[in-house]
């Protein structure tokens, strides 16, 4: 899925395993599905170790009622009325302070070291008592710039916690890299899952092939995989209307499911989709050529180059890489060749949500990406590749799904090495 403004999140479609709802034809989700308690146990090592790294002593996610946290789940720390701390010291302690009503709630989660309730005098002297003693010289908080999932913080919430802590409200620091070390970076068993929302993604390809021939619009492929999803009980990886995304020749491509076009022979049609199992999300796109007939040369440029770009981008990316070098090497390769520059980032993390927070493989575009695309690439992240290479003819596009290993990657899902023929 290419990355245009960035954090479209996982759907879910109407199926009874994920307990969601279908109205008017878009997906109601009454439910998500929390990080696995065992999965947020191993991740405590790479949080502590970031905050290791970066001189942090205490993380506090304050969240409460009515605008929660994105990561309060995640932390079990969701569904609370009052204002709520939960605060993850560098040696792995994990403290709780929430209203009075909610201590044994909390305690049941089985996360907390300590759980401690307050009540009429407000959740400040507690935090303040706690706070003096651990005296930390940095405490980080969800408040980023450029990261969404990040930035839980509201300016209230901030203004209560500065006040609170008023002799600690300069230490203040943005937790984005600790809630990447949480949401981006997978143990091995999160890697399998990546995996199975990625094979479910490759069959219902396979499938859907038959759907893409002369005189059916592009509604009928974008409905016909609908129904693949539906016939597995699966969902969606993103926003159900725009998932897949069909484009037909010269449309233009967006986060968008169709533009209502009639295939002909001689088209030229790219697919991105995405599955979500169990949670866990996979994004491909590929790309089809209608009819009989040898494939134009021009046509067979646009895909060759796009793979070039692929590999290119796919040669630097290791552990360590800034996420702009990476877009850079595919980038570069598409200009030399002729072509317009794409508009979107390379690449961008893929996990429980599409668009996961963590480093971009995006151009350097402080005005769209900020500093997402300085941070380094990290190892146990997926990433997707997906550079752009665009003509009249259409866009090509050869999104693949790789996780960073210790001196590169490895392949995920199949990389598209001719183009498909169909019709």
């Amino acid at each position: 899925m290419e990355l245009y403004p960035p954090g479209d999140t996982c759907k879910a479609v109407g199926t009874e395993s994920n307990k969601s709802t279908l109205v008017g034809g878009l997906s109601v989700k009454l439910d998500k599905i929390p990080l696995k308690m065992e999965f947020l146990r191993k991740k405590l090592k790479w949080i502590q170790q970031t905050m290791k790294e970066q001189g942090i002593d205490l993380w506090i996610t304050f969240t409460r009622e009515g605008n929660e946290d994105p990561l309060a789940q995640d932390l079990r720390f969701s569904d609370l009325t009052w204002r709520s701390a939960a605060i993850i010291g560098q040696d792995g302690t994990r403290t709780a302070v929430v209203g009075s009503l909610e201590v044994d709630t909390i305690k049941q989660a089985k996360f907390y070291d300590e759980v401690v309730g307050y009540a009429s005098e407000g959740a400040a002297p507690k935090l303040k008592q706690i706070i003096g003693k651990r005296k930390p010289k940095s405490i980080a908080v969800n408040s980023s710039y450029d990261e969404g999932a990040a930035d839980g913080i509201t300016s209230g919430m901030e203004a209560y916690l500065k006040r609170a802590l008023k002799g600690y409200s300069k230490r203040f620091v943005s937790g984005e890299d600790l809630a990447i070390a949480l949401r981006a970076r997978l143990v091995p068993e999160e890697v399998e899952l990546v995996k199975k929302a990625i094979v479910e993604c490759e069959k219902i390809y396979d499938e859907v092939e038959s759907a893409i021939r002369p005189g059916k619009k592009d509604r009928y492929v974008h409905e016909f995989a609908h129904k693949l999803l539906a016939q597995r009980g699966l969902s969606t990886a993103w926003a159900f209307d725009r998932c897949p995304s069909v484009n037909v020749g010269g449309d233009p491509m967006g986060h968008i499911g169709y533009h209502n076009t009639t295939i002909r022979n001689g088209d030229f049609v790219k697919l991105d989709f995405g599955v979500n199992y169990e949670g866990y999300c996979s994004d491909i796109q590929r790309v089809y050529f209608v009819g009989p007939g040898n494939i134009p040369s021009s046509v067979k440029r646009m895909f060759e180059t796009a793979r070039a770009a692929n590999d290119a981008a796919l040669a630097t990316l290791k552990p360590g890489t800034v996420g702009y070098k990476v877009d850079s090497a595919g980038r570069k390769l598409i200009v030399k060749k002729g072509y317009p520059e794409y508009k979107h980032a390379l690449g961008h993390v893929l996990g429980r949500s599409t668009h996961e927070i963590g480093p971009l493989l995006g151009p350097r575009w402080p005005n769209r990406y900020g500093k997402q695309v300085e941070k380094p690439v990290q190892k146990d992240i997926v990433f997707t590749i997906e550079p752009s290479v665009t003509s009249k003819l259409g866009t090509c596009n050869l999104e693949q799904d790789v996780l960073v290993t210790a001196s590169g990657y490895r392949q995920l899902s199949k990389p598209q090495e001719d183009i498909i023929r169909v019709g």
